[in-house]
């Protein structure tokens, strides 16, 4: 891949980060609302999604940093790990309707987010 191509899904993926990050702090600030119960259940979910995203910000520099064939590998990994975000995300919301809580966690329908 040439490097204009790499430099392209780099800023996509970093977009991304900071787009669910995001939506992670809204979701939160919309958590902290809640009844005290829902806080409690869903504060292992809010962590994981935060947990992923660090993930996410790491495999980023990692794709920085590399190059040749150790690029396309960290690629790899990091499309895999953002498919980990995104069943974490549908796993929380589920959860959270579970749970009555109204935390807007809809995934945007106009692209999953796909570098």
């Amino acid at each position: 891949m040439d490097e204009q191509k790499r430099k392209a899904y780099q800023d996509r993926l970093s977009a991304r980060i900071q787009e669910w990050e995001a939506k992670i702090d809204q979701m939160a600030a919309r958590l902290r609302k809640s009844e005290a119960d829902v806080r409690i259940k869903m504060a292992d979910e809010e962590s994981d999604l935060r947990k992923r995203i660090d993930e996410a910000k790491g495999r980023l520099k990692e794709l920085r940093e590399a190059s040749g064939e150790g690029w396309e590998e960290v690629r790899a990994g990091a499309e895999k790990m953002w498919d980990d975000v995104k069943s974490a995300w549908e796993r929380t919301s589920k959860k959270a309707k579970e749970e009555g809580a109204d935390l807007g966690m809809e995934l945007d329908d106009r692209k999953d987010g796909s570098a």
